[in-house]
């Protein structure tokens, strides 16, 4: 994209800032390389390296009460899902689907009489304290509670977070976005009671505000990403250091994008296309990461499994049939290899029966296993490397 006429040469100069900004860190630490020129690559569901494939029902007390869309969170072999739609409870399952506890916001009596839908929350697992904590965007604290859903504490948040994790050493890590009114940095850095203790990655931009999730866990590092970025880090020793790189080739956001004016930007994002990086999972020998693609004159979306076989050192680049949208983003990837997804039985057995051409033999007979099924379900695909004999 050319420049606005009449600060080509202030441009240029903040565009070499930006790149020294951005890709300083790349002769540094040394990052996988992923290039991705078009949307393209084999399906999903028939990626060799998927060897098995598992479901159950999530137990629920009303219907409806889990839905596909919600969050979800992993941490010792427990699920936790955030209702942030009616009751801003964190429902925690055990691995066979059963629910084994609510955990819910205490709440004072002068906030009892609010509307739900007025009060809306994220979420977080601290799987070194074995706490949920939640965030409160109307009072911008955060309330910490056990797994059984003892109240904790409360802290005050500094502010509104794009996602927030905290560190083995206690410490919260904020993802802020791009643009936040508040700040001009992306990564701050707060103690346990939630008082900013350093700040990281700093980018001056004007483009539109851009949020998301941001954070997972690899052992004890903290994984990054940004959902408008091509970088994606690992947190250790309270550095952000880079381990993959995208490319996506004519659809990289322009060099110009963080300095030219918000509508302008977004436009130009939206009539070019767009990747939009949504999960980044890890464990020690996958990387999983899931992307959208967006182009809007073309009326084209669609949805991207990125899988790196570690043992192999081999990329898959696996497209999803968007028009049913039977997975989208993998929520957890587990020490046991698996991909966990919550997903709706309706929209697989859509997509097994006329949804692709081929249906694999670790999905074979999956949408007549589910045929009865109504409720929200937990899926889980077990991964297997390439370097790996079959069989085994």
């Amino acid at each position: 994209m050319k420049p606005l006429i009449g600060c080509v040469d202030i441009m240029k100069k903040k565009i070499n800032v930006l790149i020294l900004l951005i890709g300083v860190a790349s002769s540094v630490f040394g990052q996988r390389a992923i290039s991705i020129p078009a949307p393209q690559g084999a399906s999903f569901i028939e990626s060799p390296l998927i060897e098995a494939v598992s479901f159950f029902p999530l137990e629920q007390e009303k219907i409806n009460m889990i839905l596909p869309e919600m969050e979800l969170r992993y941490s010792n072999k427990h699920y936790f899902i955030l209702d942030n739609k009616y009751t801003q409870c964190v429902y925690r399952y055990n691995e066979n689907g059963e629910l084994i506890n609510t955990i819910c916001e205490v709440k004072d009596e002068k906030d009892k009489i609010l509307a739900t839908l007025n009060n809306p929350a994220s979420f977080s697992i601290d799987p070194f304290r074995e706490q949920v904590e939640i965030y409160n965007f109307q009072k911008s604290t955060v309330q910490r509670l056990s797994f059984d859903g003892t109240f904790i504490d409360e802290i005050p948040f500094p502010i509104h977070p794009s996602d927030f994790t905290r560190d083995k050493q206690g410490n919260y890590w904020i993802y802020s976005g791009w643009n936040h009114r508040d700040t001009q940095y992306r990564l701050l850095i707060a103690d346990k009671n939630g008082k900013v203790i350093d700040r990281k990655m700093r980018l001056n931009t004007r483009c539109v505000t851009t949020s998301g999730f941001a954070f997972s866990y690899y052992k004890e590092d903290i994984l990054l990403w940004e959902s408008l970025g091509n970088l994606a880090y690992s947190i250790r020793d309270n550095t952000p250091k880079e381990r993959y790189l995208f490319s996506f080739g004519t659809f990289n956001l322009p060099l110009d994008f963080h300095i030219t004016d918000p509508q302008i930007s977004y436009q130009r994002m939206n009539n070019n296309g767009y990747y939009s990086i949504k999960k980044y999972l890890e464990n020690d020998r996958f990387a999983y990461f899931f992307l959208n693609f967006t182009n809007t004159p073309l009326l084209q979306k669609e949805m991207i499994h990125i899988i790196h076989d570690k043992q192999a050192d081999k990329i898959h680049i696996l497209n999803e049939n968007s028009g049913i949208g039977a997975f989208d983003k993998a929520h957890a990837l587990t020490e046991s290899d698996e991909l966990v997804f919550l997903i709706s039985p309706r929209k697989i057995r859509q997509l097994l029966s006329g949804g692709v051409e081929y249906v694999p033999d670790s999905f074979y007979g999956l949408d007549e296993d589910l045929r009865d099924v109504r409720l929200t379900c937990v899926l889980k695909i077990k991964l297997r490397s390439e370097k790996e004999p079959s069989g085994e």
